[in-house]
């Protein structure tokens, strides 16, 4: 390797590493770590690897000093398939709504078209990537020696065998599962408790004109409703939560509590290292103030806020990547969705469209059974929500989007 070489090998890695190190940040990081517009990480991204490739271009025109010797081939074909792989994987584990960038630039036309287009633009862009590195590293095993040119492809078809297998496995498994909600709260049957074991607390929970029939309202401070779910049910193939909700323009008076507003908690029970532990997943609302004014004042008028939807499912949040605030006063059905076909995913749906996704990275709840399920606040004070709850289903398994996008749109 001459001096020319190497030193192009090093600029050019160097910056090809920025690059892609830049380009996963805008892609997958949280808003908290963001000061600049994520198109102009991304942007900045793109032109470093462009940029690199000047460079690089020196050293795979001197390949023959380079890349001479067989087992260099193997190599670039383990790379490259680890990268199609690893770009196949975002694409269906992630999705764009877990993928920031996407979501960073406006375009002017309607909410649904923008959710199409950049679906579309993003599953076009990792598309393209996994095929153009699954063909490298087709070319790159011709480089290879017989012996790991045999062996690769024996390891890639028992790879692909034993994964059709798991598909087959994990399709019986959820077909094995209660196709109706193990919880069903309507109200309607008898109020409040349907049938359920359930435990009453505060004044203000109270029966209303619901979503359909008879639906559940919570005055705020220390009003919410307890119910033990039926034993038996569990999380080892999914979880889904659903129902409709009505919020009042109402803003905590308790400065520590006015942050957010808990809808709705389902306690999870599992056993962790020989010792009983209790998961959650819960909705709720976080607020913001759209002011400039930095401190919380008492006497915040609720319009100052913008009630964004989350979720969290064990240590991990959900949170839209847009700002997407809950109006008052108006019916929406709310679904968040602890999938585990394959592998853990998260996700949470507002009128029956994927708003957020993500996946827990082993924060998530496992196998737990599920114990109860809180409607209204999450304790006492802090958190408390004012306003309708309704049809509220609570099934051990994890829907589809075809069936929650039916769900909302019978009710709408």
């Amino acid at each position: 390797m001459t001096p020319n070489v190497r030193r192009d090998l090093v600029v050019g890695g160097a910056i090809s590493a920025m690059g892609i190190g830049l380009l996963a940040f805008a892609l997958f990081a949280g808003e908290d770590g963001f000061r600049a517009p994520r198109w102009i990480v991304g942007a900045i991204a793109i032109a470093c690897l462009a940029s690199a490739a000047m460079p690089l271009r020196g050293v795979f025109a001197a390949r023959a000093d380079l890349l001479s010797s067989e087992p260099v081939g193997a190599a670039r074909t383990g790379l490259l398939l680890t990268i199609g792989v690893l770009a196949a994987w975002v694409m269906v584990a992630i999705g764009p709504e877990g993928a920031a960038i996407t979501f960073d630039i406006p375009l002017p036309i309607s909410e649904d078209a923008e959710r199409m287009v950049k679906s579309v633009l993003f599953h076009v862009l990792f598309g393209l990537i996994a095929a153009a590195c699954l063909l490298g590293a087709v070319a790159a095993l011709r480089e290879a020696p017989s012996a790991i040119r045999h062996t690769l492809v024996v390891a890639a078809a028992a790879s692909v065998a034993g994964l059709v297998g798991w598909v087959v496995f994990e399709f019986h498994r959820q077909a094995s599962q209660p196709i109706a909600p193990v919880v069903f709260l309507s109200f309607d049957r008898r109020f409040p408790s349907d049938g359920y074991l359930v435990r009453v607390n505060g004044a203000e929970v109270l029966a209303r004109p619901g979503h359909s029939g008879t639906g559940l309202f919570t005055g705020g401070n220390n009003d919410w409703l307890d119910l033990e779910a039926p034993r038996g049910y569990h999380t080892g193939l999914g979880l889904t939560l659903e129902f409709w909700m009505k919020r009042e323009n109402w803003v905590n008076p308790y400065v520590r509590g006015s942050a957010a507003q808990t809808v709705v908690t389902v306690d999870l029970d599992r056993e962790w290292k020989g010792q009983p532990e209790l998961r959650q997943l819960a909705f709720f609302l976080e607020l913001h103030d759209t002011r400039r004014e930095a401190p919380k004042k008492r006497d915040t008028p609720p319009d100052a806020y913008q009630y964004r939807p989350q979720a969290r499912i064990g240590d991990v949040r959900l949170q839209p990547l847009h700002a997407v605030s809950m109006p008052a006063n108006r019916w929406t059905h709310v679904a968040v969705v602890y999938d585990r076909f394959l592998i853990d995913r998260l996700r949470l749906y507002i009128d029956g469209h994927l708003v957020a996704r993500a996946m827990p990275w082993g924060s998530d709840p496992g196998f737990a059974d599920i114990r109860a399920m809180r409607l209204g606040t999450l304790q006492e004070r802090n958190g408390a929500y004012r306003g309708m709850i309704d049809e509220v289903k609570l099934y051990a398994r994890a829907l589809s989007d075809e069936e929650i996008a039916a769900s909302a749109a019978r009710g709408s």
